[in-house]
C-alpha cells in the first residue's frame, strides 16, 4: 500500500493530547484521493516524523474501499520496533520497498474502522501522548521501523504500508555526538515564461515604448529603489514585496531607461511574460526565504529582476536558467544559429543583469551554474568554467558511483581547461525526498507528503549515524516553485532535528573535497545524459528558433527598402544582445529613428530573449518558439497583397491592379511576381515595388491576349532575393474579345478584299462546255 494526503506532515516537535485517544469518521467521497490502485488502500494524511521527549505521536489516516463489495468493518493498527536500529542505508530501503521483514511489535495505538461501502472511504485517527509507555520503552536515538496494518478477519481485505519514526537525542541518555551538517538550497527561478501577442503586435507595427516603469498589467507602476545584495549574503532575511504585477516581466525588455519625453502611460510589455499566478508564486517564496534565514538561495537574475522588491539572495546561476549540459551536447553553432551567443548567459551577463534587479551597479554576488537536463560531463563543466561560473551545482550524477558508499561531504574538485572547478554534489536520497519524490517506485509510503517527511527525517539521521565523528557537508537541492508548502514543512523539520546543523554554502565551499584532481575526473559522467525524448525536444526548439531568426534577417537584408536596409544590420551583435538584455532596457535599444537599425535591433533582441528562455534546465518552455514564430511571421505577413476582385478583358491588352500594403514603421522594397495558368492570356512576370511605412501602393501588371477565354493569376510577393513570401493570392482574368480596335479594323478589310475577289471570280471565270 501507498500513502496518500493532501495535507503535509505536522512540525516534528508538535505537542499531542495529554492522552490516548482514536476517533473515526465515514465519508461519502469517492476514491478520486486514494493512494493506491488496490482494493483496500490504506492512506496516511499525516503522521508525527521525529519523536521528542514532550511530542507524542500522532497520525492521521484514511482508509479507501476501491472494491465492488462493502468493507467489512475492521481494524487499523500502527506499531513499531522500539529496541531496533538500521544500521545501513540498503536495510532502510528494503524495508522501505516493502522487501525487509522486521517484527513490529510495540503497538502505538489501534482504532476501530466502521463498515466502508463500495465507492467510499473512513477517516481514522490516533493520537500517543508523549509520557506513554510504548514511547518511552524507546532507549535509542535514531530511525525506527513503522507498520501501518487494516485487517477485518477476512485475508483479501487486508492491507499495510511500511514507514518510519525517528526519535531524536532529545531526553536520552545518550552520548552526545557531533551534528551532520547539511546545506539546503533552494533555486529561485520561474515555473514557466509565456509569449506575448500584444508584443508581438507592438514590435512589428514599431509602436513598442516604454518608460521606467516595469511591465505589468499597471502603466504606471514605477520600480522601487532595491536593496543592496553583497557577495557575502548567505540566505539573510528576505525583504517583503510590498506590491507585485500580475503579469510580471522578464529582463529582456523590462525596467527600460526612461526618455524625458516619455509619458508615464506609454507602456511596452516584455516579449516573455509570467503568467497570473506569478505574484502568489513570487510572495511565497519571499515568505520562506524569510522565514528560514539559513535557507540558501540561488536566484536566475533574470527572474529576479521581475520582483518589484527582489529578496536577497545567497547567489546566482546563469540567466534564464539556461541549460548548459543540453548546450554542451548540441554544441555552440546550433545555438548561435538559434540566436543564442555565448555573452548572453556567461557570468559577466548574469552579474549585470543581477544590478539591473537590485537597482545597484555594485551589487555582487557568487554565481553558480545550475545543472539542466542533462549530465555535467567534462564538456559541460569546461563550458561552464569558460563562461566563468567558478562553481556548479550538481543535481543528481556525481553521485551514482558513491550509492554504497557513507554519506560524504558534497564538493568535488575537477580540473577544466580553464581551471579547476568545485562542483557542488546534492546528496541524492535525500534531494529526492525534499523535492517531494520518492527515492524509488516500490517505496510505498513515499507516494505522499506524510511519507516522504518521514523517510527524509530517517534518513539523514541513519546518514549522521553511519560516521558521527566525520566532518561532513551534505547537500540537498529542493525545487524553486511548484512544492513551497512542501519546502516549508522540510525546513521546519530539517532545522529542529538535535542531529542536523544546518550551514551555508560558503561553508561547503570552504569544505575538503570529497575528490579531486584525477579521482574526480574518474567520477566525472560520461554521456550526456539526455534521454531520445529530451534530444528531440531540444532539437525542434532549435529549429524553430534558428527559423525565426533567419526570417528576421532576411527581412532587414531582403525586404526592407534599400535606404532603411543599407543602415541596418540583419542582427545585432552577441554582445550588444547580451549587454541590453542584462540591463533590462531591450524596448529602448530599438527605438524608433530615422534608419531601421534600432528597430531591427529590437527585433532580433526580442527573438533572442525568447530563445535563452525556451532553452531553460526546466524544459518547461517548449511552447515559447512558437511566440518567436509569431514574430516572424508578423514581419513576413505585415507586407502583403490585398485581394483584388476579377478582370474582364475585351481588347488584346489591358492592365491588372495589384495593391501591396506595408503595416511597419519603415519603406519596404518587393517585388510582386505573377503567372497565369494559360498562354493564351498571360501577364508581365514580375514588378519592382517600394511600399512607404504604414502605407499602401498600387502597381499595374499589363495583360495580353491571344484569344478569348479564361485565366487564372496566381500573385505573390518576392523579397529582392527572388525568394516567395506570404500568401498567394488568386486573380480570375476573363477575355471577351472585341474587334473594335485597329486589328479588328484591318481584319474586316482584309475580309472585304477577299469578299471581292471572289464575287469577281464568279462572274469573269470562263464555264466549263459539260456545265
Amino acid at each position: 500500500m501507498a500513502f496518500a494526503t493532501t495535507f503535509t506532515a505536522p512540525a516534528a516537535h508538535a505537542a499531542t493530547a495529554a492522552s490516548p485517544s482514536a476517533s473515526t469518521s465515514q465519508s461519502s467521497a469517492g476514491t478520486s484521493g486514494s493512494c493506491s490502485d488496490a482494493d483496500v488502500a490504506i492512506c496516511v494524511q499525516s503522521a508525527t516524523a521525529v519523536l521528542t521527549s514532550t511530542s507524542g505521536y500522532s497520525t492521521s489516516i484514511r482508509i479507501f474501499n476501491s472494491g465492488d463489495d462493502s468493507l467489512k468493518a475492521g481494524t487499523l493498527t500502527v506499531s513499531m520496533n522500539a529496541m531496533y536500529s538500521f544500521t545501513s542505508r540498503v536495510d532502510m530501503q528494503d524495508w522501505a520497498n516493502g522487501d525487509a521483514h522486521i517484527p513490529t511489535q510495540s503497538v502505538l495505538g489501534t482504532v476501530q474502522v466502521p463498515e466502508i461501502k463500495a465507492g467510499k472511504n473512513a477517516s481514522v485517527s490516533i493520537v500517543v501522548p508523549a509520557d506513554s509507555t510504548q514511547l518511552k520503552s524507546i532507549f535509542s536515538w535514531g530511525p525506527k521501523p513503522l507498520l501501518f496494518s487494516y485487517s477485518n478477519g477476512i485475508e483479501k481485505d487486508g492491507a499495510s504500508v511500511n514507514s518510519f519514526v525517528t526519535r531524536s537525542t532529545d531526553g536520552l541518555k545518550t552520548a552526545g555526538t557531533p551534528a551532520l551538517s547539511m546545506t539546503v538550497v533552494l533555486p529561485l527561478t520561474a515555473s514557466s515564461w509565456s509569449g506575448s501577442a500584444s508584443a508581438v503586435k507592438e514590435l512589428q507595427v514599431g509602436t513598442g515604448k516604454q518608460s521606467s516603469g516595469s511591465s505589468s498589467s499597471s502603466s504606471s507602476d514605477t520600480k522601487q529603489t532595491k536593496p543592496t545584495q553583497s557577495s557575502t549574503s548567505s540566505g539573510t532575511d528576505a525583504t517583503a514585496s510590498s506590491s507585485s504585477s500580475s503579469s510580471s516581466s522578464s529582463s529582456s525588455s523590462s525596467q527600460a531607461g526612461s526618455d524625458s519625453s516619455d509619458s508615464d502611460t506609454e507602456h511596452y510589455s516584455s516579449i516573455v511574460t509570467l503568467n497570473e499566478k506569478a505574484e502568489t508564486t513570487q510572495r511565497r517564496q519571499l515568505e520562506l526565504l524569510k522565514k528560514y534565514p539559513i535557507l540558501q538561495s540561488i536566484a536566475d537574475p533574470l527572474y529576479l529582476q521581475t520582483f518589484p522588491i527582489p529578496p536577497q539572495v545567497t547567489g546566482i546561476m546563469q540567466p534564464a536558467d539556461f541549460d548548459i549540459t543540453a548546450f554542451a551536447a548540441k554544441g555552440s553553432s546550433a545555438y548561435t544559429n538559434a540566436g543564442i551567443s555565448d555573452s548572453m548567459w556567461d557570468n559577466s551577463l548574469a552579474q549585470k543583469a543581477l544590478q539591473t534587479a537590485t537597482g545597484d551597479s555594485n551589487s555582487k554576488l557568487d554565481s553558480y551554474a545550475w545543472q539542466g537536463k542533462g549530465n555535467w560531463t567534462q564538456r559541460a563543466l569546461d563550458t561552464a568554467r569558460k563562461q566563468g561560473y567558478s562553481a556548479a551545482i550538481s543535481l543528481t550524477d556525481f553521485a551514482s558511483d558513491d550509492d554504497s558508499a557513507s554519506a560524504h561531504t558534497g564538493k568535488y574538485t575537477v580540473k577544466t581547461a580553464s581551471g579547476d572547478m568545485s562542483v557542488l554534489v546534492a546528496q541524492k536520497q535525500l534531494s529526492l525526498l525534499a523535492q517531494n519524490a520518492a527515492t524509488t517506485k516500490s517505496a510505498d509510503a513515499e507516494t505522499t507528503s506524510a511519507g516522504r517527511i518521514a523517510r527524509l527525517m530517517a534518513q539523514s539521521a541513519l546518514y549522521q549515524m553511519e560516521q558521527p565523528y566525520a566532518e561532513r557537508v551534505l547537500l540537498i537541492a529542493m525545487k524553486s516553485s511548484e512544492d513551497l508548502a512542501y519546502a516549508d514543512q522540510v525546513m521546519s523539520n530539517l532545522s529542529q532535528a538535535s542531529w542536523l546543523k544546518l550551514t551555508d554554502l560558503a561553508t561547503l565551499k570552504k569544505a575538503e573535497s570529497y575528490k579531486s584532481g584525477q579521482t574526480a575526473t574518474q567520477s566525472i559522467p560520461t554521456a550526456s545524459g539526455l534521454s531520445s525524448s529530451e534530444l528531440m525536444a531540444v532539437n525542434s526548439s532549435l529549429s524553430a528558433l534558428a527559423a525565426s531568426k533567419d526570417d528576421i534577417s532576411r527581412f532587414s537584408t531582403s525586404i526592407l527598402s534599400s535606404k532603411e536596409q543599407s543602415e541596418s544590420s540583419p542582427t545585432t551583435s552577441g554582445t550588444s544582445d547580451a549587454q541590453a538584455l542584462a540591463r533590462g532596457d531591450a524596448a529602448q535599444t530599438g527605438q524608433q529613428s530615422d534608419d531601421a537599425s534600432g528597430w531591427i535591433s529590437q527585433l532580433s533582441l526580442a527573438q533572442s530573449t525568447i530563445a535563452i528562455h525556451s532553452l531553460d534546465g526546466t524544459g518547461r518552455n517548449s511552447s515559447l518558439p512558437s511566440t518567436a514564430a509569431q514574430l516572424a511571421g508578423a514581419l513576413l505577413s505585415g507586407v502583403r497583397i490585398t485581394p483584388s476582385e476579377s478582370v474582364t478583358v475585351v481588347t488584346e491588352t489591358a492592365s491588372l491592379p495589384v495593391t501591396v500594403s506595408n503595416d511597419h514603421p519603415y519603406a519596404v522594397h518587393v517585388i510582386v511576381s505573377s503567372k497565369t495558368d494559360s498562354a493564351e492570356i498571360v501577364t508581365s512576370r514580375e514588378a519592382q515595388i517600394e511600399i512607404p511605412a504604414h502605407s499602401e501602393v498600387q502597381v499595374t501588371l499589363p495583360i495580353r491576349v491571344a484569344a478569348a477565354g479564361k485565366a487564372n493569376a496566381s500573385l505573390v510577393l518576392l523579397d529582392r532575393k527572388g525568394q516567395a513570401f506570404g500568401t498567394t493570392h488568386t486573380t480570375r482574368i476573363t477575355s471577351t474579345l472585341r474587334l473594335s480596335d485597329m486589328s479588328g479594323l484591318a481584319i474586316l478589310v482584309v475580309a472585304g478584299i477577299f469578299g471581292l475577289l471572289g464575287l469577281w471570280r464568279q462572274f469573269n471565270r470562263k464555264k466549263d462546255p459539260d456545265e
